[in-house]
């Protein structure tokens, strides 16, 4: 896989999300305990989720249009040096605001600045890997990049655990800020085809909608694939707030613990997919994509059961905190070794199988899809921990996590796509 680094292009590339992820890292984890310290309410932090992610999914598809249209490399620098100098704006701002309310309405700011970038730099990013890799390295560059997400999640979430007491929520604004910056100082440098200039300034609100629909379209024609996103939008709206709402809650608000304590488990997760992104690079091609799948599926569904049980017998007193720390901390990296498993491959196979004319409006609408009801579960979630022990709200998750689990494993039609990516 190293190889892969004497590629200036990806290189850059590479080096410019390692950044910039690394502060979003930092800041996501600090800005989500800041709002359960702030508020003391498991249902505003869900609604501040909800609100980001919501935009996100709504955004995503129709930017992926003008990922197909407009040269990459320039989206993302542009993306990155707004969301730098909006969030380092903001952090500025912070020293001096003092009401509660002020506060989180520039939270809300910061969020929609984010989420608006952030919807069209993702599928620009991804959408120009095979642009610049050849087709045999291409899963070695996305194990490459869940390296990143690796690193920068340990790096991140350990630093905001320690940087939040110490130099409070401003300063974590300031950092992110920066990362945003150099990332886009390090993607200035890519060099990829430009598209022909006149193709670039041909986009009109009518063929701006033929071509969201001709995403669609490969969607829909490909065998199992939208049966496929559907099935993971349920797991993610299962997953995904156990995550983002249950376990800040737990270790804040019901356990009463350090930031710390969460960032530690965290790491465990971010450690775990370090681990399977390099087994999965190492191998290459030769993983089979169906079995990788099955696989790395019946392990996360087998941690995610434990994740249920820890949680429920240390909330009702039935364990002790010790054993249910280390307990968790494990479940958390296998479990992220298994989504790696998963991931890496499939996501490889969908980037050989879809032409690049049409590769960003179809890799945005199957990331709104796979994730559209996700903001709704979070702020589903944020209420029902108001009101209902948080045991009971694990229980639930786990009930819905089951039903996609089964259907991906033994539904014909995805099988049938399974088996034919590469």
């Amino acid at each position: 896989m190293l190889k892969l680094l004497k590629n200036k292009n990806f290189s850059l590339l590479f080096a410019g999300n390692l950044v910039s992820q690394v502060g979003t890292t930092f800041y996501n984890f600090a800005i989500g305990w800041f709002i359960l310290t702030l508020t003391e309410s498991p249902l505003q932090a869900g609604l501040y989720l909800a609100f980001g992610a919501v935009l996100q999914v709504l955004l995503v598809p129709f930017a992926g249009v003008f990922v197909d249209r407009f040269n990459k490399v320039r989206i993302l620098v542009v993306t990155d040096l707004l969301r730098g100098l909006s969030v380092l704006a903001a952090g500025f701002v912070l020293f001096i605001l003092q009401n509660d309310a002020a506060i989180l309405g520039l939270l809300y700011a910061v969020t929609f600045i984010l989420a608006l970038n952030g919807a069209f730099f993702g599928p620009s990013a991804t959408a120009l890997k095979p642009e610049i890799v050849k087709d045999e390295e291409l899963n070695q560059a996305n194990s490459f990049f869940s390296f990143i997400n690796s690193i920068q999640l340990i790096v991140g979430i350990i630093a905001a655990g320690i940087f939040y007491v110490t130099l409070g929520i401003e300063w974590i604004f300031i950092i992110n800020g920066l990362s945003f910056l150099l990332s886009a100082i390090s993607e200035m440098f890519i060099k990829t085809p430009l598209k022909d200039k006149t193709k670039e300034s041909a986009l009109s609100v009518a063929s701006y909608f033929k071509d969201f629909k001709d995403g669609f379209s490969y969607l829909k024609d490909k065998t199992g694939l939208l049966q496929f996103m559907f099935m993971a939008l349920l797991l993610n709206v299962s997953i995904g707030p156990f995550f983002s709402n249950v376990l800040p809650f737990l270790f804040n608000l019901e356990l009463n613990r350090p930031p710390l304590h969460l960032s530690i488990v965290q790491v465990a997760f971010s450690l775990g997919m370090l681990a399977g992104g390099i087994v999965v690079g190492s191998l290459g091609n030769r993983i089979v994509i169906r079995s990788a799948l099955r696989q790395g599926l019946s392990v996360n569904a087998l941690m995610f059961l434990i994740f249920c049980l820890l949680v429920a017998l240390v909330s009702n007193g039935r364990m002790g905190y010790t054993l249910f720390y280390f307990s968790l901390t494990f479940a958390m990296f296998a479990f992220a070794v298994a989504n790696m498993w998963v991931n890496i491959p499939f996501n490889t196979g969908i980037l050989r199988a879809v032409s690049p004319e049409i590769r960003g409006r179809v890799l945005a609408l199957m990331g709104t899809i796979s994730s559209g009801f996700v903001p709704l579960s979070m702020l589903i979630s944020g209420a029902l921990l108001e009101f209902l022990p948080v045991a009971a709200v694990v229980g639930i998750l786990f009930s819905v996590c089951l039903v996609p689990y089964l259907l991906i494993m033994y539904n014909a039609k995805v099988n049938e796509l399974l088996l034919s990516l590469r």
